[in-house]
C-alpha cells in the first residue's frame, strides 16, 4: 500500500502494459476529484486547481509535450508504459516522483485470493509458483489463474514453474499473445534484442550485454527494470532476470526464426563467463547450447573447482545430458562426488562401485573419493575398508595427500587415536609436496581432527584456523563448511556458545547455498545444540528436527547425532519416554558401522535416562559408554558414570568419577564438561562448605556462557542448601520458576519428595503438589500446623504445645498418656496432610524428638516465610546501592502481603509475635519502596506506597510526613492541604503536637 503518492506536484507511474497502473491511481485517488486525459488526445487539456488533480493516462502515446507548460501550482499524475521523454518532464516544470511496478504487484496472498475466487479453492503451492513466475505482474497473474485446469488445482498439491510455464504459456495461448503484443510488441528494438538474449541466458548484466554487441545496455537494462520487465535478484545487485513469462514467450518468439542467433549468444555468453571466473554459468550455456564436446572438456577441465564453490547440483545436471560418447572414467568420478555432495549417497557409491570394479586395489583418485562417500553417509567402519584399498606410492600426490587426509578422519571417527594421528601427519608431508591448496585444506582438517582426539585444543584450533585461511579466498565452500561447523564444535565445548553460533550459521548459509545435503544436516545439528545450550530450547528442537529430516533424505547414518540431541533435549524436559525412543534410534545408527563418536554420548544419555526406573540397566550402559569412549567423549562417559553410581547410592565412587572427568575435561578444555562434574561432586559430597563451592564455580561457568538454564539449575541447588543465604533462596525459587516456564524438569535431587506449599496470609492453606489439601478432620492437627509455623522452624516444646491445644487445666486433669496420645494422633493427621502418599519418611516435613515437635522449613514452602526471606534481601540491596534490583524485589514482597498472618483467627495470641515481625517488615517495606520511588521521580508510585502505611498504621507521623514532602516538592499543593489536614487530624487523636500550620503555608 502506498501511503502517499500524491505527495509530490507531478507524479509519474510508471510500468509496462498489464500492471494495473490507471487501477491503482483511481485506487490511491479515493475520494478525491481528478480531471482525466489520455496521451494521444490532449487538446482540450486543463488544469484544475484546488484539490483537483489532472491525470495524463497513457502519457507515452503523447507525440510531444503540450503547447504549454504545465502550470507550477497544478498537481499532475503521469501514467506511461515507457519512460518519458526529457522533453516531457520538462514541461510537467517540477521534477516528478516515480512510481513503479513494485507499487503495483501483488503478493502472494492475493493471488491466493485471486485463486479463491475464482475456484472456490485454496492452494498456497500453486498461488507461490504463480506469483514466482509472474513476480505478482498483475494482468499476467490473472491471465495464468484464468487459464489454469480447476482439476489440477482441487488435486494436486503443486506444480513447478516449469510446467506451468509449458502448460500456459506456449505459443498461442492468451497469455502469449498478450505478452507478444502488449509487452514485446511495446519495446524499441533494442531493448527487445537485450530481452530476447537474457531470455535465453537467464539472466544478464551490463557488461555481458557489451560483450554481446548491445549498445549502451546500462540504459536498456535500466528502463526494462524500472517498467518491471527485468528484476535484480537483490537491491544494486548488477545481474538482472526477466519475469518467467515474459522471458519464456520471449525465448519461443526468437527460438523459430534466429536459431543461429541464439547458439551464437549462448557461446558467447559461456565464453565471458569463462573469461571472468564463473565456470558454472559457462557450463550451464554449454549444456544449454547442446555443445556436449565444449560442456565435457569444460568438466574435466574445471569441475573440481565448480564442486568446491557449491555447484554440485549443475555439474550433475549437466553430466546427466551428455551423450554417452562424451561421457569417461573423469567425467564418472565427477559425477559420483558431485552426486554425494547433493546428499545422493546411494547413487554416488553405485557410481564408485561401478568404477571400483571389484579391484582390490584402487587409484588414489578413486579411492578417497569412494570412501568419503561412504564417510559422510555415516559409516567409517566401511570407509576405512574403502580407503585402505587406494594405492599409495611416495606420497606426493594430492590425491594421496586427500586419501591419507580422508582415512584420518574415518579413523578419528572410529576412535583410533593413533592411527588418525599417523594419517593425519602422512597427510600433510604428502599436500606440502603436491603444492595442491585443496590437499594442504584437508590435511589441517585432518591435523586439527588428530589434535581434538589427543586433548590438544591449541593445536586444534590452529589447524583449523590455517585450513579456513586457505580454503575460503580459494572459493572452496565444501571445506568452508566443514571447518565451521568443527570449529563450532571447539568452541561449544570451551562454552563460548555466542561465538560458536557467530561461526556455524555462515556454514548453514553457505550449505544452503552449494545444496550439500550431508554438510547441511550437520551444519544444522550443530547449530541446534548451540541453541540448546543457549535455553533456546523451542528453537533447538526445530533445528534438531530438520537436521533429522535433512540426514534421513540422504539416508544417512550420521543421523545419529541429531537424534541424540533432540534425546538429551527430551530429557531436559522430562519427557523420558520421547527421550529414550530417541537415543535407541541413535545408537541403532551409530553402532551398526563403529561410529563411536555418536555412539557414546546416545549410551551416556540412555543411561541417565532410566537411571530411576532400572540402575542396573544405566550402570551396564554407562561401562559401555566407557569401554568405547575416547578423546572429548570420555568426559561425557565418566560423567554418565557418575550419575549411575549416585543413583545406586555410591556416593564416594560418584566423587571419584566427577574428579576423573573433570580432569578429561580440563584436558581437553572442555567448560562445560567441567561444570558438569563439579555438580556431579557437589551430589556426591557430604561437606557442605565443598558442595558450595562446586556449585559456585559451576555457576559462574555457566554466566560466563550465557546458558541460562544450565546457571538456573545450579542456582536452584545453591538455594536448597541448608546454610543458603536468604538471596540465595531468592534466586532460587527465580530460578525453579523460570526452569518450569521454559518446560525444563529439576533432577530428583533438587525436587521434594512432594512439593508443598503452605499459605498464612488470611487463612491457612496447603497444597501439595499443585492441589488443595482434603478438609482437615481433625480441628487440633490443623491448629498444631499453625503454632509450628508461628515457631518459624524452632523446636516447639510438647508440654507447650499440649497447653496451648487442650489448655492447661485440660492437661494437668487429664491422664498424661491419654493427653500425648492425642497429641500425637494430631501429629500423625498432620503429617499425612502434608505427605499424603507417604513418599516420604515420617519426619520428613516434621521431626519430632522426646521434648519437642518442630518444621523443617527448608523441605517446603511457607509464604511468610518467603515474604521475610525476600524483604531483607531486597532490603538488603537496596543498603547495598542497588536500587533498581531491590525495587524489583521488594514489589513483589509487597504483593505477596494480602492479609495479615493467619488473619481469620485474631484472636490466637500465639501467633502474635509474627504478625507482629510480619506487619512491621511490611511496612518497612512500603517505606523503601516510597523513598526509592521518589529518588526516582516517581511520585504517584511514592504516594501510592505512603498512603499504604497510613491506611495500615494512621498514626505513623513519619509517613505523614514524607506524604507531605513527597506531595510539596511535586507542587500538588492541593493534595499537600489535605494530607496536611489528615496529619492534624491523626496526630491530634493521639495528643501528639502536630507541625505548625505557618511552615506548611510557607513551604507552599
Amino acid at each position: 500500500m502506498v501511503a502517499d503518492p500524491f505527495a509530490g506536484r507531478v507524479t509519474v507511474v510508471l510500468g509496462a502494459a498489464g500492471y494495473g497502473k490507471t487501477t491503482a491511481v483511481r485506487a490511491w485517488l479515493g475520494d478525491r476529484q481528478a480531471n482525466w486525459f489520455r496521451g494521444q488526445d490532449l487538446s482540450g487539456l486543463g488544469f484544475a486547481t484546488g484539490e483537483r488533480i489532472t491525470v495524463i493516462d497513457d502519457m507515452h502515446l503523447a507525440n510531444a509535450a503540450p503547447p504549454r507548460p504545465a502550470p507550477q501550482r497544478s498537481r499532475l499524475v503521469l501514467i506511461a508504459r515507457r519512460p518519458l521523454s526529457a522533453a516531457v518532464l520538462r514541461w510537467a516544470a517540477s521534477p516528478p516522483a516515480e512510481l513503479g511496478p513494485a507499487a503495483l504487484v501483488l503478493s502472494q496472498a492475493q493471488i491466493e485470493r485471486v485463486l479463491l475466487r475464482r475456484y472456490r479453492i485454496e492452494n498456497q503451492a500453486i498461488a507461490a509458483s504463480l506469483h514466482r513466475v509472474t513476480c505478482g505482474w498483475p494482468a499476467l497473474a490473472q491471465l495464468l489463474t484464468d487459464a489454469l485446469d480447476p482439476a489440477l488445482i482441487s488435486t494436486t498439491s503443486s506444480i513447478s514453474e516449469d510446467d506451468l510455464l509449458a502448460a500456459l504459456v506456449s505459443p498461442g495461448t492468451r497469455v502469449a499473445d498478450y505478452v507478444s503484443a502488449e509487452v514485446l510488441g511495446d519495446l524499441p528494438d533494442p531493448a527487445r534484442r537485450l530481452l530476447t538474449d537474457a531470455a535465453h541466458l537467464g539472466s544478464i548484466s551490463a557488461d555481458l550485454a557489451v560483450g554481446l554487441g548491445h549498445r549502451r545496455p546500462e540504459a536498456v537494462i535500466g528502463a526494462l527494470a524500472r517498467l518491471g520487465i527485468l528484476h535484480p535478484p537483490s537491491p544494486g545487485h548488477r545481474w538482472y532476470k526477466p519475469v518467467a513469462v515474459v522471458a519464456a514467450v520471449a525465448r519461443a518468439a526468437s527460438g523459430r526464426p534466429s536459431p543461429r542467433r541464439r547458439q551464437r549468444v549462448l557461446a558467447t555468453a559461456a565464453d565471458w563467463h569463462l573469461r571472468h571466473d564463473r565456470p558454472a554459468d559457462a557450463l550451464a550455456l554449454r549444456v544449454a547450447a547442446a555443445d556436449h564436446a565444449a560442456s565435457a572438456a569444460l568438466l574435466i577441465e574445471r569441475g573440481p573447482v565448480m564442486l568446491a564453490g557449491g555447484s554440485a547440483a549443475d555439474v550433475v545436471s549437466a553430466i546427466r545430458q551428455l551423450p554417452p560418447q562424451h561421457c569417461d572414467e573423469q567425467t564418472d568420478l565427477l559425477l559420483a562426488e558431485a552426486l554425494q555432495l547433493t546428499g545422493e549417497s546411494a547413487a554416488a557409491i553405485a557410481v564408485y562401485e561401478r568404477l571400483a570394479d571389484g579391484r582390490c586395489a584402487l587409484p588414489a583418485a578413486l579411492a578417497w573419493r569412494f570412501g568419503v562417500a561412504v564417510y559422510l553417509w555415516g559409516n567409517p567402519r566401511d570407509a576405512v575398508g574403502v580407503f585402505d584399498r587406494g594405492i599409495l606410492t611416495d606420497e606426493t600426490t594430492a590425491d594421496e595427500a586427500l586419501l591419507l587426509a580422508w582415512m584420518a578422519a574415518a579413523h578419528r571417527l572410529a576412535g583410533d587415536m593413533d592411527k588418525c594421528q599417523d594419517h593425519a601427519v602422512r597427510a600433510h608431508r604428502a599436500a606440502t609436496a603436491s603444492g595442491s591448496a585443496r590437499a594442504a585444506v584437508s590435511a589441517h582438517v585432518a591435523l586439527a581432527l588428530a589434535a581434538d582426539l589427543a586433548g590438544d585444543p591449541a593445536a586444534l584450533q590452529a589447524h583449523y584456523a590455517q585450513a579456513l585461511a586457505l580454503a575460503e579466498p580459494a572459493g572452496d565452500v565444501v571445506q568452508a563448511i566443514r571447518i565451521r561447523a568443527n570449529l563450532a564444535v571447539a568452541l561449544e565445548r570451551e562454552a563460548r556458545y555466542g561465538d560458536a553460533l557467530e561461526m556455524v550459521r555462515p556454514a548453514v548459509a553457505l550449505a544452503q547455498r552449494a545444496g550439500h545435503g550431508s554438510l547441511l544436516a550437520m551444519a544444522r545439528n550443530n547449530e541446534a545444540t548451540l541453541l540448546h545450550r543457549l535455553g533456546r530450547l523451542d528453537e533447538a528442537a526445530q533445528m534438531y528436527q530438520q537436521s533429522i529430516e535433512a540426514y534421513q533424505r540422504i539416508n544417512s547414518l550420521k543421523v545419529a547425532y541429531p537424534l541424540g540431541g533432540l534425546g538429551d533435549l527430551h530429557r531436559e524436559r522430562g519427557r523420558l519416554s520421547e527421550a529414550r525412543a530417541a537415543y535407541e534410534e541413535s545408537l541403532r545408527a551409530s553402532t551398526a558401522h563403529g561410529n563411536r563418536q555418536a555412539t557414546v554420548p546416545a549410551l551416556c544419555g540412555l543411561a541417565r535416562t532410566v537411571a530411576a526406573e532400572d540402575p542396573a540397566l544405566a550402570a551396564q550402559l554407562a561401562r559401555q559408554a566407557t569401554e568405547h569412549a575416547s578423546g572429548p567423549v570420555t568426559t561425557t562417559a565418566l560423567l554418565a558414570c557418575g550419575h549411575a553410581a549416585l543413583g545406586r547410592g555410591e556416593a564416594a565412587e560418584a566423587r571419584r568419577l566427577a574428579l576423573a572427568a573433570a580432569d578429561s575435561a580440563s584436558q581437553h578444555r572442555d567448560r562445560a564438561g567441567l561444570a558438569e562434574s563439579l555438580e556431579l561432586r557437589a551430589s556426591a559430597t557430604v561437606d557442605q562448605r565443598e558442595r558450595r563451592q562446586c556449585l559456585s564455580e559451576a555457576l559462574v561457568i555457566w554466566r560466563g556462557a550465557s546458558a541460562g538454564l544450565d546457571a538456573d539449575r545450579v542456582r536452584v541447588a545453591l538455594g536448597r542448601l541448608p546454610a543458603a543465604r536468604s538471596e540465595e533462596a531468592l534466586d532460587a525459587r527465580l530460578a525453579a520458576g523460570r526452569l518450569a516456564a521454559a518446560g525444563v524438569l529439576l533432577p530428583a535431587a533438587l525436587v521434594d519428595s512432594a512439593h508443598v506449599v503452605i499459605r498464612t496470609f488470611g487463612s491457612l492453606g496447603v497444597l501439595v503438589d499443585g492441589e488443595p489439601a482434603p478438609v482437615w478432620q481433625s480441628r487440633k492437627a490443623y491448629d498444631l500446623l499453625r503454632i509450628l509455623i508461628a515457631g518459624r522452624g524452632r523446636p516447639v516444646a510438647r508440654d507447650e504445645l499440649i497447653d496451648l491445644l487442650w489448655g492447661r487445666e485440660a492437661a494437668s486433669a487429664g491422664d498424661a498418656k491419654k493427653i500425648n496420645h492425642r497429641l500425637a494422633v494430631a501429629l500423625s493427621t498432620v503429617r499425612g496432610v502434608l505427605d499424603p502418599g507417604r513418599r516420604s519418611p515420617p519426619d520428613h516435613f516434621v521431626s519430632a524428638g522426646p521434648t519437642n515437635i518442630w518444621l523443617n522449613l527448608d523441605r517446603m514452602s511457607v509464604d511468610v516465610e518467603s515474604f521475610l526471606t525476600d524483604a531483607r534481601h531486597g532490603l538488603r540491596l537496596c543498603a547495598q546501592g542497588a536500587a533498581d534490583d531491590a525495587r524489583i524485589v521488594l514489589a513483589a514482597v509487597e504483593q505477596a502481603y494480602s492479609a495479615e498472618v493467619f488473619a481469620d483467627e485474631p484472636y490466637d495470641t500465639w501467633a502474635q509475635p509474627l504478625r507482629d515481625e510480619v506487619r512491621a517488615t511490611y511496612l518497612n517495606v512500603l517505606r523503601t519502596l516510597a523513598r526509592l520511588a521518589r529518588h526516582a521521580g516517581e511520585v504517584d508510585e511514592a504516594t501510592v506506597h505512603l498512603r499504604r502505611i497510613i491506611a495500615d498504621e494512621p498514626y505513623d507521623e513519619q509517613a505523614h510526613r514524607d506524604l507531605l514532602d513527597t506531595l510539596v516538592d511535586a507542587g500538588r499543593h492541593g493534595e499537600a492541604r489535605r494530607a496536611y489536614d489528615r496529619y492534624v487530624e491523626a496526630m491530634t487523636d493521639i495528643g501528639v503536637p502536630p507541625p505548625d500550620r505557618a511552615i506548611l503555608l510557607n513551604r507552599l
